[in-house]
């Protein structure tokens, strides 16, 4: 079996409101790789920031086809793959609290 790095399986974290949101309550999200499994998606996480994470949900969001109006051509964007794993309510990733709370 072919060891993949952890940079190769998570891209990087997710940042919108609803991911924000999602931190209060012990859930990460993360673009991953689209080839990448939940098991590796679980041992990545574990390594890169030493939490065990209780459960990884993924689902795969299917490319839009834009359209570049100057040289009237469509431009397919890619499918992407994104994680969301949940670890313990009293363990945070302080690297990624970005809360806007004062």
């Amino acid at each position: 079996m072919n060891k993949i790095s952890v940079n190769q399986i998570i891209l990087g974290p997710i940042v919108t409101e609803k991911s924000l949101q999602l931190q209060d309550s012990g859930k990460y999200s993360f673009w991953v790789s689209r080839n990448s499994s939940k098991h590796q998606i679980a041992v990545a996480f574990q390594q890169a920031f030493g939490l065990e994470p209780l459960s990884v949900n993924t689902s795969t969001l299917k490319g839009k086809i834009k359209t570049d109006w100057k040289k009237r051509m469509p431009i397919t964007k890619q499918d992407r793959k994104k994680a969301i794993i949940a670890v313990k309510k009293d363990q945070k990733i302080e690297l990624l609290n970005l809360s806007a709370k004062k």
